[in-house]
């Protein structure tokens, strides 16, 4: 399909949504756009919600060319972006749903998640488009993906609570530089970055200062670039400054080694961490159904793919962002959400049926001897205890996919682990045995919650003396 073909198609009015999607998608940048362009040629149907008014909009500003796109050499991103957007929209099957954000959201284990949007419901500027009007309502779907991308890291004091003009991140910085009067700016970072707008600055009349709390780390032929600038001032491995205060006129920069400094503008440029709304609102919602939430960032565990909850792109905090690694983590989700939702399209099991709330491994009466004990006499030697154990793997899918023991968690695992931290060392206190087992149990793969009881046998002739204890998600 030509670039023309696409545009035209992306102009035809949007099919109304259908009461329950396959996926919902929240971020429409490069990895939700190639997520939900696979997932259409897979036959499935897709909501993408994007809070901005279009489709990878937050390329628009990146108008330099570049020479590391592969098959692409000196395209810019923005341009990419147009094309991205463009041939998503032009895909049957994907709803695009623009102007949206995640207010709040459900999830049950036999009806998925239920969606509750904020914004005007607008659609590329078609005004009360079905697909807007049904944005409106709760939206259902069996899956949800978080392809959120990133977000400048604003870190304390280097960044105002109470944003002022002079003092930029990332992206501000690249939507506002083109129009800066020249002046003194300081950059603050020492990465790619970094080093590609001092350059650019420098360039354009602007007095740079290039500070870094490390050395750079940007690619080779930038730092080597530094080097035909000599009136860009460079501050490699320095602790950074204590504080900024902007006013009107100009920002003062605070620290130990310059004192007090003036500046036009001043850009941190320290990285960027996952966008975090959107798992806040899912964390919220697994918890109210009683399930524990991943940590964020958090990688494509199983634990939650039964769920019918993924992510892809920059969101799961992979270690080199980038366009093209964004649209290579949208295929993998979406076969990822193909391979989830096969079982429920192919039989259809009731819903109760379709994925079991909670799967426990349970070991009961585990007798071995311990060292255990502050009697002189349980020093001397290990004493019987026994050990029950409950590890709970959380929502599982009740259709088995294959009978492969490296899909699931071994029990001969658990019992190994509860004789060896046993076994491993003497334990004076029988409460600091039962944090150790807890805590190695928790760091299996997949386990939410842990139940362990320990019981002494033989330390009274008239009784026996158990504690336990209870950690994770019950």
């Amino acid at each position: 399909m030509s670039d023309a073909q696409v545009i035209a198609a992306s102009q035809t009015p949007p099919q109304a949504l259908p009461p329950v999607v396959d996926a919902a998608i929240i971020g429409g940048g490069p990895a939700g756009c190639s997520a939900a362009s696979w997932l259409a040629q897979l036959g499935l149907s897709v909501a993408l919600i994007e809070r901005a008014p279009r489709l990878c909009g937050s390329l628009q500003s990146l108008t330099y060319r570049q020479d590391w796109l592969l098959g692409a050499p000196g395209e810019t991103l923005a341009s990419l972006g147009d094309h991205y957007a463009a041939h998503t929209q032009a895909l049957p099957g994907v709803h695009t749903l623009l102007g949206r954000s995640l207010d709040h959201l459900d999830w049950q284990a036999d009806a998925g998640w239920t969606l509750y949007l904020d914004g005007d419901g607008g659609q590329s500027g078609d005004g009360d488009t079905p697909a807007a009007a049904a944005g409106r309502q709760p939206l259902r779907a069996r899956s949800l993906l978080l392809a959120t991308g990133l977000t400048p890291r604003h870190p304390a004091p280097l960044y105002p609570e109470q944003r002022h003009e002079r003092v930029m991140d990332a992206l501000e910085l690249t939507s506002r530089r083109e129009r800066l009067a020249p002046g003194r700016v300081l950059l603050l970072g020492g990465g790619d970055n970094a080093i590609e707008n001092a350059l650019y600055l420098s360039e354009r009349g602007h007095q740079v200062t290039l500070w870094s709390r490390s050395d750079w780390r940007a690619q080779s032929h930038l730092i080597q670039q530094l080097d035909s600038a000599p009136a860009l001032s460079r501050r490699p491995a320095q602790t950074l400054p204590t504080a900024l205060a902007a006013d009107a006129a100009g920002v003062t920069v605070t620290s130990k080694a310059h004192g007090d400094e003036r500046f036009d503008h001043v850009a941190v440029l320290l990285g960027y961490e996952p966008e975090p709304s959107a798992w806040l609102t899912v964390s919220d919602a697994l918890q109210r159904a009683g399930v524990t939430a991943p940590s964020q960032p958090f990688r494509d565990e199983p634990r939650f793919g039964v769920l019918g909850l993924f992510v892809a792109g920059d969101a799961s905090g992979r270690q080199h962002p980038c366009v093209q690694t964004a649209l290579g983590d949208g295929v993998v989700a979406a076969k990822q959400i193909e391979a989830f939702l096969r079982p429920l399209r192919e039989s259809q099991p009731p819903p109760a049926l379709r994925r079991n709330n909670r799967q426990v491994i349970h070991i009961n009466g585990l007798r071995f001897g311990a060292n255990l004990g502050v009697l002189d006499f349980e020093r001397e030697g290990p004493q019987p205890i026994q050990v029950d154990a409950e590890v709970n793997l959380g929502a599982q899918t009740i259709v088995s996919r294959d009978a492969d023991i490296g899909h699931v968690l071994d029990y001969r695992r658990v019992r190994t682990i509860i004789i060896d931290e046993c076994t491993a060392e003497h334990t004076d206190l029988l409460e600091a045995l039962l944090g150790k087992l807890c805590v190695r149990l928790m760091k299996l793969a997949g386990v939410v919650g842990v139940r362990i009881k320990v019981t002494k046998l033989e330390i009274f002739p008239d009784c026996q003396v158990a504690i336990s204890a209870e950690c994770g998600q019950w």
